[in-house]
């Protein structure tokens, strides 16, 4: 399958489960965001087919590209601490 075709058939689901799962799952790191992500799409696709190796590394890249655009465009915002005010000193 070449990578035109894996763009069209996945980014519906790619992109809709990336921010799907951005919001459920904000506090965890992105590798495991991105595991989980992958883990729905080829269990989905598992129902009707199963997905090569090699295609699920692609979806995989995919996955990437979409989460990476989604930070550049400011769809996904890196928390900051918050501001920590220090207790009264009790003496």
């Amino acid at each position: 399958m070449n990578w035109l075709k894996l763009l069209f058939q996945y980014l519906p689901v790619v992109l809709q489960g990336v921010v799907a799962i951005e919001a459920a799952t904000h506090g965890l790191p992105g590798a495991t965001k991105k595991q989980i992500v992958l883990q729905v799409i080829t269990a989905g696709a598992g129902v009707a087919q199963q997905i090569p190796v090699a295609q699920v590394q692609q979806i995989g890249g995919l996955i990437d590209t979409v989460v990476g655009a989604l930070n550049k465009s400011g769809v996904f915002v890196k928390d900051t601490p918050p501001l920590v005010t220090p207790a009264p000193v009790i003496k």
